[in-house]
């Protein structure tokens, strides 16, 4: 809000500037402030001549005014739309000493519906060529008078303003001088007039899309979308006042049409934010407003209307109607200033009531009720209080965002915590499931050492007691002991999905024991691809399959040669024994009860989804394991 303040009054500092020049006459720049005029009926708005002689004008009816100057509309009888009249003002600059440098015109300010012109002893040397009513009136003239090169400054130098006689015309105070004299209160005056008040709109409109891209993206804060809607109405009313002097891209009845409405339209969307803002939205009164605006716009077309080319009359019915919603808005922002005591409301209730002020004066101005010279200050307050509520949206906008900023960071200081908690759990669950394994594993070994050793043991200890085996027998069964024992550990160690990994482990137990047979073992694998289920439980069915194998050979066939190999088959990978010994008739000794190690073999395989195949014939025999990719064995068991 302190930048606010600095805006007002550095505002003020240049309204005074512009209007405190001084009056007394100097060597550089002359303040003319009287002059000759002339007003000379007409039936229509005509251009300007190229040159005036003194025999062009009345020499009788030259009244001497003080400027500035206003030229009443003519109210006592009707008039037709056409009926002109052209006033003509002489100033006399016989005080200037003549000379052939640059001098110049600077006209702060004129009003007129119609054309100006300027001579210079009788010599044309500007004129208006904007249309009738936007004619650049907003916008102050700074031109030379003698322009040639060595020519002397004029003496005499005329004003001639086309008006209609029912509307007014204003002049302002005129200064004559060097450049730089006069340089410096034309770029005051221009850009307080036309330019200021238009860069701020368009700035406004700015941050008018950017309100907009926010409500896009939030839907339910309509006050966004009521903020861009007014940056937008005032952009539109500000071109009104930024016309220059050159032709419009719209015909006059429509521009001035849009511009007064846009006011109107202003005050709608004003009131529905200031409802928005105190969430104490009247109904009623704010459909009963839109529904006035709408039918008073609709009425008021060019394509309804005629609009006569005078629109001041209008434009003052315009404000006079503007008048009680600004003070329906005025009384209910002091209301809320004063109930809820917050600086928001406090401020918005200054804006209304001085942009309330500017339009009175603005009014004023419009009807010459005050010095023509004066600047359009309404502009300025509608800006003002736009930006008060711009600042009252960022306000919002950056509270928002803090709000976004805490709740993210509540929301990851919890979600941190639940990191923690779920690491804590994680950490239990670990610890639970690797007491788990190591249980399952030891109950596997357990149940293994007890089916296997144990079995084989308990065996030997009968035997041995009631003296049905000879030494050689104990012998062969306590290694045949010492296998499985081993077999059991080699199948915890991690063989990484690689069944060739596991065979080369048995081979490392197998050779000594083959070699002292007199045993040669022929080794042909070739690569195979990974078993993703081959766990320490699976390994174990695979090792006893092929030992049992391998075991039998040594024993039954007196076979000199073993050879092992594997290969791809299908959606698995083969394992294959063969031997060079005496075959065995597979399906009578399968159906025999000595087949007991035969069967050990089929029921290991069906355990891990496999199969066990036997050909046996007078050359020997050939054992072969199929063992899946993929299984649906569970881990363990």
């Amino acid at each position: 809000m302190r930048l606010v303040r600095t805006l007002w009054i550095g505002l003020l500092a240049l309204l005074c500037l512009a209007g405190c020049a001084p009056s007394a006459q100097s060597d550089v720049a002359v303040h003319v402030v009287q002059a000759q005029w002339l007003s000379v009926p007409g039936t229509g708005l005509t251009l300007p001549p190229i040159q005036v002689s003194a025999t062009d004008l009345p020499h009788t009816g030259w009244t001497t005014v003080p400027l500035p100057h206003s030229a009443d509309r003519d109210t006592l009888r009707p008039l037709p739309d056409t009926a002109t009249v052209t006033d003509w003002y002489q100033l006399a600059l016989t005080g200037l000493t003549a000379t052939d440098q640059p001098r110049y015109l600077y006209l702060p300010r004129w009003k007129t519906v119609g054309q100006i012109a300027v001579y210079g002893d009788g010599k044309l040397l500007y004129q208006s060529d904007a249309s009738s009513l936007h004619n650049g009136y907003l916008h102050p003239l700074l031109l030379p008078l003698n322009g040639a090169s060595g020519e002397l400054s004029p003496s005499v130098v005329l004003l001639r303003m086309d008006r209609l006689r029912s509307s007014t015309s204003a002049l302002s105070t005129v200064w004559v001088g060097a450049a730089q004299a006069l340089q410096w209160r034309y770029q005051i005056r221009q850009m307080l007039q036309p330019e200021m008040s238009f860069v701020a709109a368009a700035a406004l409109l700015v941050v008018g899309f950017f309100s907009l891209s926010v409500w896009l993206g939030q839907r339910d804060e309509p006050l966004y979308f009521l903020f861009f809607a007014m940056t937008v109405v005032v952009f539109v009313r500000m071109l009104h006042f930024h016309e220059g002097g050159s032709q419009s891209f719209v015909v006059d009845a429509w521009l001035e049409w849009i511009a007064q409405m846009s006011l109107l339209w202003l005050l709608v969307l004003a009131h529905c934010f200031l409802d928005r803002l105190r969430q104490q939205p009247v109904g009623w009164l704010t459909l009963s407003l839109v529904a006035f605006v709408l039918l008073f716009s609709a009425s008021t077309t060019p394509v309804a209307v005629a609009v006569a080319p005078s629109i001041g009359g209008f434009t003052t019915g315009l404000y006079a109607l503007c008048a009680p919603f600004t003070i329906v808005a005025l009384v209910a922002a002091l209301r809320d200033a004063r109930q809820r005591d917050s600086r928001q409301a406090r401020w918005v209730a200054m804006c209304l009531f001085l942009t309330a002020i500017c339009s009175v004066y603005d009014l004023a101005l419009l009807n010459n009720w005050v010095s023509p010279e004066g600047i359009y200050t309404q502009p300025y307050g509608v800006i003002g209080t736009l930006f008060v509520f711009g600042l009252i949206m960022f306000r919002r906008y950056m509270a928002a965002l803090r709000d976004v900023q805490w709740a993210n960071a509540h929301l990851a200081l919890r979600l941190q915590q639940r990191e923690a908690e779920l690491a804590q759990s994680y950490q239990r669950l670990r610890e639970v499931e690797q007491n788990q394994l190591l249980s399952d594993e030891r109950q596997r070994l357990m149940q293994d050492m007890h089916d296997g050793l144990g079995s084989s043991l308990i065996s030997a200890i009968r035997s041995v007691e009631h003296g049905g085996m000879h030494e050689g027998q104990v012998t062969q069964l306590l290694k045949d002991c010492m296998d499985d024992l081993k077999l059991a550990i080699d199948s915890m160690e991690p063989v990484e999905a690689d069944l060739l990994l596991l065979l080369a482990t048995l081979r490392f137990r197998l050779e000594p024991r083959m070699e002292n047979s007199h045993v040669a073992l022929v080794w042909e694998v070739q690569e195979l691809p990974t078993l993703d289920w081959l766990d320490p439980s699976s390994a174990l069915h695979i090792l006893r399959i092929v030992q049992e194998s391998v075991a039998n050979i040594l024993r039954h066939t007196q076979a000199t040669e073993i050879r092992v190999g594997t290969s791809v088959e299908g959606a698995g990978v083969q394992v294959t024994i063969e031997d060079n010994g005496q075959g065995f008739d597979v399906a009578q000794t399968l159906a025999r009860a000595s087949g007991r190690g035969l069967h050990n073999q089929q029921r290991r395989a069906q355990t891990i989804q496999g199969t066990v195949a036997w050909q046996s014939g007078a050359s020997g025999t050939r054992f072969t394991l199929w063992l899946p990719l993929k299984t649906t064995v569970t881990p363990g068991r």
